[in-house]
């Protein structure tokens, strides 16, 4: 599995897509889902900071792979994606 974006425990993971219909921003009543490498699914709220956006924000807790899922109604759409979450940005040998 390859990520499209990597990030460390406690960090905000922040997912922004566009929505368009006909070329044009629209509105669209979005429904997030982020899967944790444990299996958990998480339903992170979706917020509109404009027309054509919509965005989510996550605070992973667990390292490994994470998926995410968007399903958008009127216009109807899926968009899925991945990120990488790693246990700590500071390597220290052993």
């Amino acid at each position: 599995m390859s990520a499209n974006y990597s990030t460390v425990v406690g960090d905000t993971v922040r997912i922004t897509l566009t929505v368009r219909r006909d070329g044009a921003p629209t509105s669209s009543t979005v429904t997030w889902t982020i899967e944790e490498p444990d299996g958990t699914n998480n339903a992170p709220s979706n917020t509109t900071p404009s027309t054509g956006v919509a965005r989510t924000t996550f605070v992973p807790d667990q390292p490994g792979y994470h998926r995410w899922r968007a399903v958008g109604s009127a216009p109807d759409f899926v968009r899925e994606g991945t990120f990488y979450v790693t246990a700590s940005s500071i390597i220290v040998d052993a």
